[in-house]
């Protein structure tokens, strides 16, 4: 391999040759890779380019920050684990259809990064092609008798069983989480504090009846006082998922109970608007709407209308960490940058609601993955497995290289200790060619933790203290309630062909339909008659059928 040498980088790399540890298996993933004389028809590529340095084809996804092959940063890591990144980025517009060609192909690279599909990373394809054998199943090499890479690793070793269970596919783990994300992330009711405190709504709710009250209250009061219509909450049809948007999601749980899919009292998988309260929870949203507090037009993608992030809204249901305003509220404003510095954010504690609270787990805890093909030998395969499940321990100073790039090239330290990515416009340029955010998506990264990231920030955007307290109180309530609940979504990595086939036609008008009665264009019977069409159908009753078979296996 051609030796690549960046100047500034090489920060005691000499130090860490010889900390990195095994992957797992009884063979050392740290011994020096060879070249390969196995694999299939992908393999046919030499694994070397010189030397014996391993190539290893990797393909992920460009969100649009625009990186280029061979940057700095990606020499760092080259150099670093010895091994040759023949690394491609696709933009994300572009790389379903481009990986499925490949997979659909059997000519996928070594690596991949594994995009969710549906909410799901084990989407139709992949699972198909999994079934033909075209994927490595993770397992044996994660668990080994405590000597697995997720016994051992230190970041890995904290993974609990449920979450393992995510990564799931039948009875194998064909899928490498990259770290694991904050627990029922929509759930925070982000407020206009500032408003809370003009107006007198300081009193904060902890019902559905109290919290439909206080937006009504807080909306009227706020628009006869700003001179402008300032609506309860930002709310519109975001990509066409309409009332299981996660803008109402929360809401919705409060009332029945389940999020998108539950096994019901008869042990039958039951789809969330066919819950016999929904109704409730669109009543609800009509009590609203009936009100003036909802943008009369929601339904038709009005971005901006109801903006909270612009000062249009009282209310948002977002994350319940997006709210990390700077304790100065400019320094990391959170809101529009043409809002008054005097706008103030904060965020409701969940409420309660006749079912549950309005805590909503994530459709999957697992923040991003990878896939191995199943054409890498077992010493690529060993390979990959040490080069991508780097941590702290076997490389000193892998978390900040994670997190901003690598010192000298993608920041540098200030005085304070801050690091600055920004205010050097050759590192800005450089930042964008390595593309730091990209390698978060594909190397193994330590777990979020948002409020330490976003609230109690170094220099002057740290939160207030204030902040900090709420933050981690919403945090501690919302990871409580889900442990006690157990709520999540129950057809979770499971399969179904009529439902990949027949449910985007099947629940066509159900949007259309919850929308009709909001606005007061269809009554309850309308809506029970439309919804007992759908239950009582062939292909809905297949559907619960064929989940409860996969869920058997």
């Amino acid at each position: 391999m051609k030796k690549k040498r960046v100047l500034a980088l090489c920060m005691a790399m000499a130090m860490v040759a010889g900390a990195f540890s095994g992957c797992g298996s009884d063979s050392s993933a740290g011994d020096s890779a060879q070249t390969e004389s196995g694999g299939s028809s992908s393999d046919a590529a030499e694994d070397t380019s010189s030397g014996d340095d391993m190539t290893i084809s990797v393909m992920g996804i460009d969100w649009g920050t625009g990186p280029i092959s061979d940057s700095q940063m990606e020499q760092y890591w080259e150099e670093a684990l010895d091994v040759t990144l023949d690394i491609e980025w696709v933009s994300y517009q572009d790389y379903d259809q481009k990986l499925n060609t490949l997979i659909a192909a059997g000519s996928q690279p070594d690596v991949i990064q594994i995009n969710k599909v549906g909410g799901s990373y084990y989407y139709p394809i992949f699972t198909q092609a999994i079934d033909a054998g075209e994927f490595v199943d993770l397992t044996p090499y994660l668990f080994d008798n405590g000597n697995g890479i997720a016994e051992t690793n230190a970041v890995m070793k904290n993974w609990d069983e449920e979450f393992w269970d995510q990564a799931r596919y039948n009875d194998g783990i064909y899928i490498l989480p990259r770290s694991k994300a904050e627990k029922g992330q929509n759930s925070g009711i982000e407020v206009r504090k500032d408003l809370m405190e003009k107006y007198g709504f300081t009193e904060e709710p902890k019902t559905m009846d109290e919290l439909k009250d206080w937006l009504i209250g807080l909306s009227n009061a706020a628009t006869a006082g700003e001179g402008k219509k300032i609506y309860a909450l930002d709310f519109f049809d975001n990509a066409g998922n309409g009332f299981m948007d996660d803008r109402v999601k929360a809401f919705a749980i409060a009332f029945t109970g389940q999020t998108d899919w539950a096994v019901d009292e008869n042990g039958d998988f039951q789809y969330m608007a066919f819950n016999d309260k929904y109704i409730d929870f669109l009543n609800w949203m009509k009590d609203l709407y009936d009100a003036g507090v909802i943008d009369p037009e929601f339904a038709l993608g009005n971005a901006d209308t109801s903006k909270w992030k612009a000062g249009n809204s009282v209310a948002y249901l977002c994350q319940w960490y997006n709210w990390n305003q700077s304790a100065d509220l400019v320094s990391n404003k959170v809101f529009d940058k043409s809002c008054p510095d005097t706008y103030e954010a904060w965020c409701l504690m969940p409420v309660e609601g006749p079912e549950a609270y309005t805590v909503s787990p994530n459709y999957t805890d697992i923040d991003s993955c990878i896939a191995i093909s199943s054409h890498c030998s077992e010493e690529k395969i060993q390979k990959i497995l040490e080069v991508f499940n780097q941590t702290e321990e076997t490389l000193p100073g892998y978390n900040d290289l994670m997190a901003y790039g690598v010192e000298g090239v993608n920041y540098t330290v200030l005085e304070d200790g801050t690091k600055d990515t920004t205010s050097d416009p050759e590192m800005g340029e450089l930042n964008k060619q390595g593309y730091v955010g990209g390698w978060n998506q594909i190397f193994l990264k330590t777990d979020q933790n948002q409020v330490q990231d976003k609230f109690m920030r170094d220099g002057a955007k740290r939160a207030s203290d204030e902040s900090i307290a709420r933050a981690e109180e919403i945090k501690d309530f919302v990871y409580t309630n889900l442990e006690e609940t157990g709520m999540k979504n129950e057809i979770q990595n499971l399969q179904s062909e009529t439902y990949n086939n027949q449910w985007s036609v099947l629940t066509d008008d159900v949007n259309t339909m919850c929308t009709q009665y909001v606005m007061g264009q269809i009554d309850e019977a309308a809506w029970n008659d439309f919804v007992d069409g759908i239950v009582n159908s062939a292909d809905y009753k297949a559907i619960q059928e064929e989940f409860k078979e996969a869920a058997a296996k």
